[in-house]
C-alpha cells in the first residue's frame, strides 16, 4: 500500500507527512482543489473508513476525487459550505458533516476538518483529517428527536392548559350571571317586572352557555374530521332572508342599521345549507356584537362568474363600522378562543371560537375568507364559495310557520325515561302542564318492565334518556323494539338526552328510535315533535 501512496504523491514530496499520518487517529488526506481536482494522499485509516483494503480499491471506488468520495445527494451542500466558511476565515479553515458510501454499499456519516493550503508546486491544495461520526450522529439525531418529543409534549400541555383556563373562564361567565340573578329572582318573588327583567337576565346567559357547547361540539368534529359535507338543492336567497330574520330583531333593539344588497339569480345550487348558513351566522353575528348602538351593518351579495363545467363563484360580504381591529390580533383572529380585549366596549365577550369554526368550514367546502379591517372603523369579511348550479331542481316554496302550539293535542300518555331526578322533574312538569299523562321510570330496564306490564298501546309514545346506569336509551329501545308485540313495534321513542352530536342522533336512529331532542331542549320543538309522531302513530294504525 506504501509504494502505491508515493506512486500517487510523485512530484510533492510527502514522506514526512505519510510518517505522521499512519500513527494518525483519525483518517488524513490531501486533494487538490483546482479544475483538474483530484486527491494526492490517504491515509489507511480513510480507507478502512469507505471499507477498502487498498488505495487501489479506493480509487476505484471514489475515482480519487473529492467529487466520488460525498455521497451524490451531500456533494453540493458540502461544496458550498466549504468555500463560504475558507471565505469567511482567517486561517482558510472549514468544518463539515455528509455522508459517504463504502464498499459495500452502506451509507455511513463522517466529519471533515480541512484547511486550504496554497503550495509552489500543487497550487491550492486542502489538508483535510476525518473520521467515522456514524454511531455519534445516530447519538445526537435520537437525543434531538426525544428533545423534540419533549417540547411538542410541553407544547400540547401548555395548549391544553390554554384551552382549560378559556374555558373555565367562558362558562363560569355566563354561570356567574345565571347563579347571580337566579339568587335575585328569589328576593323578589313578588315583583313581577322586575322577576321577568331577570329571568330574562338568565335565559339569556343559558343561550350564551348552549352557544359555546354548540361551539366546542363542531370544532371537536372539525378537528376530528367528522364532519361531512352535503350536497342538496338550496336557493341561497331564501337562506339569507331566513337568516337576516333571525338578526333583524336584535339589530333594532340595539339600535343597529342593518343593509343588504343581495344580487343573486332565482337559481338553486348544491350546497350544504346547514354549514353554509353557519358561515353567514357566525358573521353576521360578530358584525352585529362588535358594533356600537347607531351603526351600520350591510350584508351584499353577487353572482361573480359562471364556469362552463356548471360552476359559479358567488361573494358574499359583511361589513360593519364598528371596533374594528389591529392588525396584531389579525394575525391570530382564526385560532381558537383568540378575542381582542378592546372587545369589551362592546359590552359582549363572545366564545373566540367563532371565526376559527367559519375558517375551518369555508375550508372543508373549498371556500375561502378574507377581511380587511381598521381599528375604530369597522371591518368588512368576504367570503369567496363555488358552488355547482343544480339546474332545473326546483325547491319547495317557503311557507312561514306558525306559531307553535305547547300544548298536547288530545289526552296522551307518556312515559318518561329518565335517571337523573331533577331532569325527570323538569320534564315532567313541563309535559304535564302541557296536557300529556306522564309516567316516569328512571332506567331503561324499568323501561322496558313498564311496558310489559302494561296491555296493548297503554302508553302513546315514550321520551327515552340515553346514558343512564343499568340501561341506556339505545339497549332499551332494542329491547322495547323485540318484545314482539303489536304495539312495540310502531310506538314513538323519542330521545331526549344531552348527547347532541350528529353520531348521537345517528345511533338513536339505529337502535330503533323515531327522533332525537337534544337537551337543554326548547320546550316549544319538543311538545310539537311529540304531537308530530302521536299523530303520524294514529293515522298509521286507524286511531287505535
Amino acid at each position: 500500500m506504501q509504494e502505491d501512496k508515493n506512486m500517487e504523491t510523485e512530484g510533492i514530496t510527502l514522506s514526512t507527512i505519510q510518517q505522521i499520518s499512519e500513527r494518525m487517529p483519525g483518517g488524513f488526506l490531501v486533494y487538490r482543489a483546482n479544475r483538474k481536482e483530484s486527491i494526492l494522499y490517504v491515509n489507511d485509516i480513510v480507507c478502512d473508513i469507505f471499507g477498502c483494503d487498498t488505495v487501489e480499491e479506493f480509487r476505484e471506488l471514489t475515482g480519487y476525487t473529492f467529487r466520488g468520495m460525498v455521497y451524490r445527494d451531500d456533494y453540493p451542500g458540502v461544496v458550498e459550505s466549504i468555500l463560504s466558511q475558507v471565505e469567511a476565515s482567517e486561517k482558510n479553515l472549514d468544518f463539515v458533516e455528509y455522508r459517504i458510501q463504502r464498499k459495500d454499499g452502506t451509507l455511513r456519516w463522517v466529519d471533515d476538518y480541512g484547511r486550504l493550503v496554497h503550495t509552489e508546486d500543487q497550487g491550492d491544495v486542502y489538508y483535510v483529517m476525518m473520521r467515522d461520526i456514524t454511531e455519534q450522529r445516530m447519538e445526537r439525531e435520537e437525543k434531538l428527536r426525544m428533545e423534540m418529543e419533549l417540547e411538542k409534549e410541553r407544547h400540547v400541555s401548555e395548549l391544553k392548559a390554554a384551552f382549560l383556563f378559556n374555558i373555565s373562564h367562558d362558562i363560569r361567565t355566563p354561570m356567574n350571571a345565571i347563579m347571580g340573578f337566579t339568587a335575585l329572582a328569589k328576593r323578589h318573588l313578588e315583583d313581577k317586572e322586575r322577576l321577568r327583567d331577570y329571568l330574562d337576565k338568565v335565559d339569556e346567559s343559558n343561550r350564551h352557555l348552549l352557544e359555546l357547547i354548540d361551539d366546542l361540539l363542531e370544532m371537536s368534529r372539525l378537528d376530528y374530521g367528522r364532519v361531512e359535507i352535503k350536497s342538496e338543492p338550496c336557493r341561497l336567497q331564501s337562506q339569507l332572508e331566513s337568516i337576516l330574520g333571525m338578526f333583524h330583531a336584535q339589530m333594532e333593539e340595539k339600535q343597529i342599521s342593518l343593509k343588504t344588497e343581495i344580487n343573486l339569480p332565482e337559481e338553486d345550487v348544491l350546497v350544504d345549507a346547514l354549514r353554509f348558513r353557519r358561515v353567514m351566522e357566525n358573521l353576521i353575528s360578530n358584525a352585529m356584537k362588535f358594533t356600537l348602538p347607531h351603526g351600520t351593518v350591510k350584508i351584499s351579495t353577487q353572482q361573480k362568474q359562471v364556469s362552463d363545467s356548471g360552476y359559479a363563484r358567488y361573494s358574499f360580504k359583511v361589513s360593519d363600522n364598528g371596533i374594528g381591529m389591529t392588525e396584531e390580533f389579525m394575525r391570530h383572529m382564526y385560532e381558537a378562543f383568540e378575542r381582542e380585549e378592546t372587545s369589551t366596549k362592546t359590552g359582549y365577550i363572545g366564545t373566540g371560537l367563532g371565526l376559527t369554526i367559519t375558517k375551518k368550514l369555508l375550508d372543508i367546502m373549498g371556500g375561502s375568507i378574507s377581511v380587511e379591517s381598521q381599528k375604530g372603523k369597522g371591518s368588512t369579511f368576504t367570503v369567496e364559495l363555488p358552488l355547482k348550479l343544480a339546474g332545473h331542481v326546483k325547491q319547495a316554496r317557503r311557507v312561514p310557520k306558525e306559531e307553535v302550539a305547547v300544548k298536547a293535542n288530545g289526552k296522551h300518555r307518556i312515559l318518561l325515561v329518565e335517571d337523573i331526578d331533577v331532569n325527570r322533574m323538569l320534564a315532567g312538569t313541563i309535559l304535564s302542564e302541557s296536557g300529556f299523562e306522564v309516567e316516569s321510570v328512571p332506567d331503561g330496564c324499568d323501561a322496558v318492565e313498564a311496558i310489559q306490564e302494561h296491555p296493548l298501546w297503554y302508553y302513546d309514545l315514550v321520551l327515552m334518556d340515553i346514558q343512564m346506569p343499568v340501561m341506556n336509551g339505545y339497549e332499551a329501545t332494542r329491547s322495547i323494539r323485540a318484545l314482539g308485540r303489536e304495539d312495540t313495534d310502531k310506538i314513538p321513542i323519542i330521545a331526549l338526552s344531552a348527547n347532541a352530536r350528529e353520531e348521537d342522533k345517528k345511533m338513536s336512529l339505529e337502535s330503533g328510535m323515531n327522533s332525537h331532542v337534544a337537551k337543554p331542549f326548547d320546550i316549544a320543538h319538543l311538545i310539537s315533535t311529540i304531537n308530530e309522531y302521536i299523530e303520524a302513530g294514529k293515522k298509521e294504525l286507524g286511531n287505535p
